[in-house]
């Protein structure tokens, strides 16, 4: 169950759907929810595509569904989709007037789109929703520039005057009047003579990108970084620049530049980062932002969303001591975000600290008494440490809490499972666990530690192979899965298959695991190769699998249980 702490932190989408009008049947609403939750979580995997499916199929049940209409729109955006971008954010504005998030939504379209006269009015829209936000004004004055409306700019800018008062900005943005038409030579020489300082810079290299002049955006930002080195507005232009052009080194370094600058807010380099989260697998990516965030936890230690995104970049690395010691000093900060509790708890389980576990769980369901998944890990910890009968209570709890969650409730089950086993009360181990794999049946793991337990006794071996089978063809790429396969095959006398099994958990068998090892020789062995059996056993033994019948069957050469 891993979780990343300040990704998980959804943000406007949460708050929209939040707002959304009830949907006809409860059936309908529970289906709604799981939609948009597992729609959200795609889009921030950036499966896009498979995003946009499932917010198509939320509005699909939902036609008033707004916030999913808003989605959509986003990820057209992201696609480059702008005829559907333009199409859904419509849709949402008309089905929730005068929300700001939408409207914003919306100028992102037309800038794309370069229709200035749509532009205009949205700004209109969003100055009659918030008059005393300055941005609307300037903003609807550049586009009243671009689209080559000098006279209606200079109203514009008289308008911010009166009501704002005089500025440095608005000082120069009357100064960009003069660049007319805003043509490409136009915008290069709004920064001659006087003009020449960072603010007029960065605005060229904007109108520049606008136009997708990238070369000439690059040439000006340069010049501004000549100017102003450490200028935060400018490196991350540059950064931007050198990522489209698929040129890493710069843009890291860049990118490394503007993160130096104090002027730069915390919340921003935190956005940034969490951006580049998803493509952490990628080498450069996980070298260049486990930087920047340990040097942005460093130079922040009063701050807890630096801490607890640290902590995630360290989790995601599996190095979970520097993780937790990054987690517990956020806690310290800010005890009111529910998730870094649950990862504490999470490593401390991970790192065999049950103990610690159970007694942080407790202090946390004085805080959070409702959270169900906080159950869940203090039933485990609590499985760990022999207290079975503490750890069904608080299972029950979880269940009680979250009706909705069936990737939860199957884990709930699946653990109700083990307890069960290790009570010996295997009749209701066995409804447990099917419980959880009627309640999340793709969830093969629970499916494959189910079989495997079946194999251990010998109890209904056909619906074990079943389960195993349906595992491994799921997850073909898993060694310990195509080995439960292969120790049921094996257990059915089918030799010839067991072989086949057993061979592709070898094929993955990264960390050499002498039980595969151990389990292809007697494979072998019953298949009549006793040479090669010997072989495989004596080659587990070095793998680190010194169990005294591991040693019998290599001496005396034959196959013992």
């Amino acid at each position: 169950m891993k979780k990343y702490i300040f990704l998980a932190l959804i943000g406007f989408s949460l708050k929209a759907y939040s707002q959304m009008p009830p949907v006809n049947t409860n059936q309908d609403s529970n289906m709604v929810k799981q939609l948009f939750f597992a729609g959200l979580r795609e889009k921030m995997s950036e499966n896009f595509s498979v995003a946009s499916t499932t917010f198509n199929k939320v509005v699909a049940i939902d036609a008033k569904n707004h916030a999913a209409y808003y989605e959509l729109a986003s990820l057209n955006l992201r696609q480059n989709k702008l005829p559907e971008a333009e199409l859904n954010i419509k849709k949402a504005i008309e089905l929730n007037a005068g929300n700001k998030w939408y409207l914003r939504l919306l100028t992102e379209v037309y800038k794309r789109t370069n229709n200035m006269a749509e532009l205009i009015s949205v700004f209109n829209q969003l100055i009659t929703l918030e008059p005393d936000n300055d941005i609307y004004y300037f903003d609807k004055a550049n586009a009243q520039l671009i689209s080559n409306q000098a006279s209606a700019a200079k109203k514009t800018y008289d308008e911010i005057e009166a009501k704002f008062g005089a500025s440095r900005d608005l000082t120069n943005a009357r100064r960009r009047i003069d660049g007319g038409n805003a043509t490409e030579s136009d915008i290069i020489k709004l920064l001659e003579g006087n003009q020449a300082d960072v603010k007029n810079y960065l605005y060229a290299a904007g109108l520049l990108l606008q136009k997708n002049n990238d070369a000439e955006a690059l040439k000006v930002l340069l010049k501004a970084q000549q100017l102003e080195p450490k200028n935060f507005e400018v490196n991350l232009g540059l950064a931007d620049i050198y990522r489209k052009q698929k040129n890493d080194d710069a843009a890291f370094a860049s990118l490394k530049l503007a993160f130096e600058s104090e002027e730069m807010p915390i919340d921003e380099k935190v956005k940034i980062l969490a951006a580049l989260f998803p493509k952490i697998e990628e080498s450069v990516v996980a070298k260049n932002i486990t930087a920047l965030s340990k040097s942005l936890a460093e130079a922040n230690p009063n701050d807890a969303k630096s801490l607890a995104f640290y902590g995630d970049v360290l989790y995601q690395q599996n190095k979970l001591k520097e993780a937790l010691v990054q987690y517990q000093s956020a806690l310290k900060l800010n005890e009111q975000v529910y998730a870094v509790w649950e990862q504490v708890i999470n490593i401390q389980t991970l790192l065999g600290h049950y103990s610690d576990a159970v007694k942080l769980g407790d202090e946390a369901l004085t805080i959070y008494p409702n959270q169900a998944s906080l159950y869940y890990y203090m039933a485990y910890a609590l499985y760990k440490t022999g207290k079975y009968d503490v750890a069904q209570s608080n299972l029950k709890n979880a269940l009680q809490l979250d009706v909705d969650n069936k990737s939860l409730q199957a884990q709930v089950y699946a653990l109700q499972g083990d307890i069960f086993i290790n009570q010996n009360n295997f009749s209701q181990a066995k409804i447990a666990f099917e419980k959880a794999i009627s309640t999340e049946p793709d969830n093969y793991l629970i499916m494959n530690n189910y079989a495997y337990y079946l194999a251990l006794r010998n109890d209904d071996l056909a619906k074990a192979a079943k389960y195993a089978e349906t595992a491994a063809n799921a997850m073909p790429n898993s060694p310990s899965v195509a080995d439960t396969y292969a120790y049921i095959l094996f257990k059915q006398q089918k030799y010839d298959l067991a072989k086949t099994w057993i061979e592709k958990a070898l094929q993955n068998n990264t960390n050499k695991n002498g039980v595969y090892l151990e389990r292809y020789g007697d494979i072998l062995f019953m298949k009549g190769e006793k040479d090669a059996a010997v072989n495989q056993w004596q080659k587990a033994k070095e793998a680190g699998n010194g169990s005294e019948v591991l040693t019998k069957k290599i001496n005396e050469k034959k196959y013992f249980k």
